[in-house]
């Protein structure tokens, strides 16, 4: 199947392209796989979709992280003349455990959204005009995303390894929980999706993890100590999403991938 990857120089944009071996648009001047530039702002994705006609386009691409400048409105009219284009062939939407408010924890397909972040609104909005206009679709909802991808390691992970490295203590919360997943797993897990022509939501992610946890484990897994890696709690008053944790069942159920741990992953990250 001639597959489109809108977002392809992304982080989890080009982990897809090398799975699929397929077309990616960008739009920065690097150069991963067979680059096709294309402005989610400003051109017209009618004219992209007639040009190449591919049976499936994932949309990988992370414009709800919003300039300040955009407002909401122009974001909702881009994301609708993107599906509206799409609508006639298998759309999937990589969206975000983001779209909940953490209140709960081990939130399930079925939840109802509940953004608190600009970020999650965009998601929801997005994830809304999927399902309204696409019938045959599958929205993947990742979280806490890591590894390597074109060689390089997460900005996240990046940071705690620089930190350590320089010898400086960094603090993570206990009571912050996320499912954290590889992105070369949440790359082959959208193949799966797209070859087995799954629809519906699918939550990709690994298990309950805090967010302390995640960047031991992680840095473990790279070679380095943890001694710098202090433990805290969230402090009262700050408003962030305690919990959002998601429950993958329906990943396992339709693609057979159970993810790895995170220090296992980030080893065999190493080792390649």
């Amino acid at each position: 199947m001639r597959t489109l990857v809108i977002g392809g120089s992304g982080f989890l944009g080009s982990a897809l392209t090398q799975e699929l071996s397929c077309l990616g648009t960008h739009y920065r001047n690097e150069q991963p796989y067979a680059p096709i530039e294309f402005d989610f702002w400003k051109d017209d994705p009618a004219s992209l979709i007639d040009r190449y006609q591919p049976a499936v386009v994932v949309c990988a691409a992370a414009v709800e992280y919003y300039d300040h400048d955009i407002p909401r409105e122009s974001f909702t009219a881009a994301a609708e003349r993107l599906v509206t284009a799409c609508r006639d062939r298998r759309f999937i939407y990589v969206s975000s455990d983001a779209v909940f408010d953490g209140t709960m924890g081990q939130y399930p397909e079925t939840a109802r959204p509940t953004p608190v972040s600009e970020y999650g609104h965009r998601l929801a909005v997005f994830e809304k005009l999927v399902r309204s206009n696409c019938e045959e679709y599958c929205i993947v909802r990742p979280s806490y995303l890591y590894g390597f991808a074109r060689g390089e390691l997460d900005h996240r992970l990046a940071r705690t390894r620089d930190k350590v490295q320089a010898g400086e203590t960094v603090e993570y919360f206990t009571d912050m929980f996320k499912s954290p997943i590889v992105v070369t797993e949440a790359a082959a897990a959208i193949s799966a999706l797209i070859e087995e022509s799954v629809t519906g939501i699918v939550h990709c992610g690994g298990p309950r993890t805090s967010v302390y946890e995640f960047h031991c484990e992680a840095l473990a897994g790279l070679g380095f100590s943890t001694d710098t890696i202090v433990p805290t709690r969230i402090p009262d008053g700050m408003d962030v999403p305690r919990d959002s944790s998601l429950k993958t069942t329906r990943l396992l159920q339709t693609t057979g991938i159970r993810p790895t741990t995170v220090r296992e992953a980030l080893k065999q990250n190493l080792s390649e």
